[in-house]
């Protein structure tokens, strides 16, 4: 869609029979009985054992400064954190395997339904169509609606064999789900994980696909891909949350220190601060969904 948020391009949208990019940001979503769909490249893939890369919709209730239309083309690191819900009883959060890696998403979509601590809709296929149930069908004939979310709407596949339904170019990704998000690996995580995410500047591995970079871009930090390789490298991690397992207190010496001084240790290296402009935002939760519509930035 045309003029939302500053980038160079709208998001580029592909043509629901050909599969061919549409350069024409006008053209109407297939879920709206057009011709325009979700580019199956739209899906999240691994970089690396740390780090992960795809598009999202973001949640807008603005407590977490995720205003609208004008975060389009932004992208955000999302690290992973050791925390789980506590409405409705302790569930979800990430597994343990998930927790301090990180994903770079670029915005596609913004989602005016949704608020609160919710914050990022990652791009997921067998995540669950939601409301949208005709795109897909629209997009790959042959499938039936329930073959894109093994029929539930909201929350998709519950186990990986179910990705098997899939047309096969969305069986990958969906595969992802399970590998390296963890999806409902063990003790109902990882399911709706928390996150703490900041603006980072958008990747080439992104930008190439989506067609669109933010005009202001080189504002914010870049993601430096190899540092990401072992989870909890790279970039300094988000303060923990609350349900991360106590830190194991410092073993203080019971004996008198000698009369005679001894050479004092070295400090450690103190760990690098992001820059101002990339601080974290912490407390919020995701989601995932495919549902093939059109993207709408």
């Amino acid at each position: 869609w045309p003029r939302k948020g500053r980038v160079d391009s709208p998001t580029l949208a592909c043509d629901a029979k050909t599969g061919e990019r549409l350069f024409d940001a006008n053209a109407r979503s297939v879920c709206d009985g057009g011709s325009a769909a979700a580019c199956a490249d739209n899906a999240p893939f691994m970089v690396n054992r740390g780090l992960s890369m795809g598009f999202s919709a973001v949640a807008v209730s603005g407590s977490h400064g995720l205003a609208g239309d004008e975060n389009c083309g932004q992208c955000y690191e999302l690290k992973f954190v050791d925390q789980i819900h506590t409405k409705g009883g302790n569930w979800g959060g990430s597994h343990p395997d998930l927790v301090g890696k990180s994903m770079v998403v670029q915005v596609t979509n913004i989602g005016y339904d949704v608020n609160g601590e919710h914050s990022f809709d990652i791009q997921i296929p067998g995540a669950g169509q939601g409301l949208k149930t005709n795109g897909c069908t629209a997009q790959f004939s042959g499938f039936s609606s329930g073959d894109f979310d093994c029929d539930n709407n909201y929350g998709g596949c519950f186990e990986k064999s179910g990705c098997a339904r899939l047309p096969q170019e969305l069986q990958k990704p969906c595969e992802w789900r399970y590998d390296w998000y963890r999806w409902f690996a063990e003790g109902g995580q990882t399911n709706n994980p928390y996150v703490h995410f900041r603006r980072v500047q958008c990747p080439r591995e992104l930008t190439e696909i989506s067609g669109s970079v933010p005009s202001d871009d080189e504002a914010y930090p870049k993601v430096d891909v190899d540092s990401y390789a072992q989870p909890g490298s790279g970039e300094p991690s988000p303060s923990p949350a609350t349900t991360v397992a106590p830190i194991p207190p410092t073993k203080v010496p019971t004996t008198v220190a000698p009369e005679t001084p001894s050479p004092s240790p070295q400090p450690p290296a103190p760990s690098p601060e992001p820059p101002a402009s990339s601080e974290w935002i912490k407390g919020t939760w995701t989601t995932g969904y495919w549902d093939c519509c059109k993207p709408s930035c």
